[in-house]
């Protein structure tokens, strides 16, 4: 694992937000480039990640294959497969298929599976909310536990998140205490009349020790740190540079300005820019991104253990890497001033912003700089403290210019665009928490965005004829359409023409209108909350948040395996390869690939966000007892949720510290209202709060009211009859 953020979002993909929610997402992964994800940023590129999206604790480590599933009983509609994600004695199967629902199941049954679990389910109603039953587990997620030790008699292990307690069968010598968080390697599997058992493997410590709680962290997702031997020797076997035999017959960018954009603390650069002006008018944009396949071969150990992790994660300063640091952080890593292996995406463009041609090959380039966000910042402001030569700052204010114009069209096609702003943690070298800050994102940041999303658009529109790999954000439901107008018009929002439609140019002119308006962050959030969560498919649903007739992430292939994936696809298309027999073999492999990759990165989203929930926890336990002023977040049936203006954390209010009246909670109207007083508390409205406690364990903080500082007028109070 390394200590660095690196610089883009990593969690985006390099591209715009759009779609799902729950919290920023990007099209790079987070930590360094890229917008979101719900629709995606996750889906732009890595800078932000605001996509919605469901957790489902995750697997990894060896997998055990369970029997096949019995055949469905007779009458039963259907039988799908899935990943379960458990919610206490309930749950949902995630298909992964594009266009069905996820499977509400309880039930018995339901003890035969853990949370992650690949398994069988048998709809037993359909419709817009299918529920049904577990048949049988297809695959175990895990094959460890980690939780706290419960002593006793009977010792048992308490997971950490969902699940029934496990029986510790034998303590394999160790001797832990009471609330100790351990590993266990689970040895009997659940049934409905037995629940699951096994040994316990290692005592990882106390809560709230920094190296203890990134090893909790890590165990509880299934996210290895270390790679396999074999793995490490494969990837140590290219050496350190690239010899220029390796780049005969590929086209050469090395007479041309091409450089890298990517956060101060970035260490993996994968993508590159050039920007040439045409004769005729027009540009030719060069996205150069690292050749990673021609690394990481298909069956190879690289390829396998790559698979499996599916994505790189970033906890606050930490990355645990999807591939080895020896091609993640060198030879497939763009740095300045030495050959490296890409493939390219070169796409001509008119005046008006159109793509008229592009192509997709195998390449080499020598970056001139590795330019840092702020850098390019300043030379889009016109300003001169930067050294650069003057072809290099020519291109980077072209390149400003086409960003520009670009965005504009995006947006006129109805692109949604929620810019929320992404928190990361400033840690010590111990790993003790700092600082809670907001990650500005400025012109530069938009630059590569529009650049890898357009690359992400043209490389998927030109693979339409064979099979592919797409990122979707499916259409909203309308029934989740019609809520949210309800919503918007009780809180005053001029409703647009044809929003219970659905399009996504209509609610990009809802979010133009309270463009600076105090409700601006709230309707943003309503809107997220009413979209569909961005997946990978073999079927392209087009992209809804990015307005996107074909979209995939092509731009990141040293921390997405889906790029990787593209990549092969694209160069197996370029040199002829897509033979009908090889496409037959893709378009059986497809689904489940796009599957795990789904499933693995709403397990690095999961760890990720838990992880700086701890930190902000953890760095707010030195400031129970202060008061701050602080923003109302949200309201909820059970109290409202606060942001302190002096550092990036968010608490609850619980509705009993509301003591001056009793609240009821107006869901329509998001708004708490005072039964006696008629006071009203809303999102936007500043209040001042006390700490009250900063929970660890839960990742929770709560704060008392001190004052409303700005209260909504008085409404008259209801009628009583």
């Amino acid at each position: 694992m390394a200590r660095n953020s690196h610089g883009k979002n990593r969690r985006s993909g390099g591209h715009p937000p759009h779609g799902a929610p729950s919290g920023p997402q990007g099209s790079r992964p987070q930590g360094p480039k890229g917008p979101p994800s719900t629709p995606s940023r996750r889906d732009s590129h890595p800078h932000r990640t605001h996509e919605k999206r469901k957790p489902v604790p995750a697997p990894a480590g060896p997998i055990r294959r369970g029997p096949p599933p019995p055949p469905a009983a007779s009458g039963a509609s259907s039988v799908l497969e899935g990943v379960l994600q458990l919610k206490g004695r309930f749950g949902f199967v995630l298909s992964g298929t594009t266009g069905k629902p996820d499977l509400f199941v309880t039930g018995p049954t339901l003890k035969l599976a853990m949370n992650g679990d690949r398994v069988s389910a048998r709809v037993l109603r359909s419709g817009d909310r299918p529920e049904g039953e577990i048949l049988s587990v297809v695959s175990r997620a895990r094959t460890t536990l980690v939780g706290s030790f419960v002593a006793g008699a009977r010792p048992a292990l308490a997971p950490e998140g969902a699940g029934d307690p496990v029986s510790i069968l034998d303590l394999g010598g160790l001797t832990p205490a009471a609330g100790d968080l351990c590993v266990l390697r689970v040895t009997r599997w659940p049934t409905p009349k037995e629940s699951a058992a096994g040994v316990l493997t290692e005592i990882l410590g106390r809560r709230n020790d920094p190296a203890v709680d990134l090893k909790f962290l890590l165990r509880k997702y299934g996210i290895a740190e270390a790679f396999p031997a074999e793995v490490e020797r494969e990837a140590a076997s290219f050496g350190d540079d690239v010899p220029a035999s390796a780049w005969q017959g590929r086209k050469t960018f090395f007479d041309i300005p091409v450089f890298t954009i990517d956060g101060a603390d970035a260490k993996d650069f994968d993508d590159a820019v050039s920007l040439e002006e045409l004769a005729g008018g027009g540009w030719r944009l060069g996205v150069h991104i690292a050749d990673v396949s021609h690394y990481v071969r298909e069956g190879s150990a690289l390829d396998e253990e790559a698979r499996r992790r599916s994505t790189s994660v970033y906890l606050s300063g930490a990355v645990v890497p999807m591939l080895p640091f020896p091609l993640s952080d060198n030879l497939c890593s763009l740095r300045p001033h030495v050959p490296r292996l890409t493939l390219t995406c070169l796409m001509e463009l008119n005046q008006a912003g159109d793509v008229t041609s592009h192509q997709i090959f195998e390449s080499a380039i020598r970056s001139v700089r590795r330019f840092t966000y702020e850098e390019v910042e300043s030379l889009l402001k016109g300003e001169t403290a930067i050294d650069v030569s003057p072809p290099v700052q020519a291109a980077v204010s072209r390149m400003g210019a086409l960003a520009r114009l670009l965005r504009e069209k995006r947006f006129g096609r109805g692109s949604l665009d929620f810019d929320f702003p992404e928190p990361y943690i400033v840690v010590d070298d111990q790993g003790w928490p700092l600082d809670a800050r907001r990650r500005e994102r400025g012109e530069s940041h938009k630059l590569i965005e529009e650049f890898m999303l357009l690359a992400n658009e043209t490389v998927a529109r030109g693979m339409a004829a064979v099979p592919f790999l797409y990122r979707v954000h499916e259409k909203p439901d309308p029934a989740k359409m019609e809520a949210l107008e309800k919503t918007l018009r009780a809180v005053g929002v001029a409703i647009p023409a044809g929003l219970h439609d659905g399009k996504p140019a209509s609610l990009q002119k809802v979010m133009a209108g309270v463009r600076g308006k105090p409700v601006e962050p709230m309707v943003h959030m309503m809107i997220l909350r009413s979209l569909k969560q961005a997946v990978y498919s073999p079927k392209n649903a087009g992209h809804f948040g990015l307005a996107s007739t074909a979209y995939t992430h092509f731009t990141s292939p040293i921390r997405r395996y889906p790029d990787l994936l593209v990549h092969r696809l694209a160069k197996e298309k370029e040199n002829g390869l897509l033979t009908p027999s090889r496409q037959a073999e893709w378009k059986g492999r497809l689904p489940d690939l796009t599957l795990d990759a789904s499933t693995r990165e709403r397990v690095a989203v999961e760890a990720e966000r838990e992880f700086l929930d701890l930190k902000r926890a953890q760095l707010m336990t030195r400031r129970v007892g202060e008061t701050f002023d602080a923003i109302v977040t949200g309201v909820t049936s059970f109290g409202m949720f606060v942001q302190p203006t002096a550092v990036f954390v968010e608490g609850l209010v619980p509705m009993a510290e509301l003591g001056d009246d009793y609240y009821q909670y107006d869901e329509l109207r998001a708004q708490l209202r005072g039964r006696r007083t008629g006071h009203i508390y809303r999102f936007g409205q500043p209040v001042r709060v006390r700490l009250a406690a900063a929970n660890t364990e839960k990742r929770q903080l709560d704060f008392v009211l001190e004052e409303s500082v700005a209260r909504s007028p008085r409404s008259k109070p209801p009628h009583r009859s």
